[in-house]
């Protein structure tokens, strides 16, 4: 038995993958802001996995449109460019954050969800 998926079916798919992803970073970051035996290079690997689907997400979009020649719906495309952009500011300020990092890339996380998760209800 073979599974083919449309696209379209791959992008609305895929995006609950993406608010997943990154509700569960943000939680992982939050632990481990609370305990700093959670702490470490694991947490960073699935952040910056669960960003990077983002992209990927991005990606499917822009396929989706060109090969269905979809008119632009205004809001979908603003909250999911608002996600790769707020993904670099998260990226730019770690640095400057110290020992809140892990509270930063907690909000930031959910944020993403959020932003994730309006475009996925506009965009049905």
């Amino acid at each position: 038995m073979t599974v083919v998926l449309t696209i379209r079916q791959l992008h609305s798919t895929f995006a609950l993958v993406v608010i997943f992803a990154n509700a569960f970073a943000g939680l992982l970051a939050f632990a481990a802001h609370k305990s700093k035996s959670l702490a470490g290079r694991p947490i960073w690997w699935f952040v910056a996995i669960a960003q990077t689907l983002v992209f990927v997400q991005a990606i499917f979009g822009v396929a989706l449109q060109s090969e269905e020649n979809l008119e632009p719906r205004d809001f979908h495309y603003l909250y999911g460019f608002s996600m790769i952009v707020f993904v670099a500011l998260l990226y730019g300020y770690r640095a400057q954050v110290g020992e809140k990092r892990y509270l930063l890339y907690g909000f930031g996380s959910l944020f993403i969800m959020g932003l994730g998760i309006r475009a996925f209800f506009i965009g049905t």
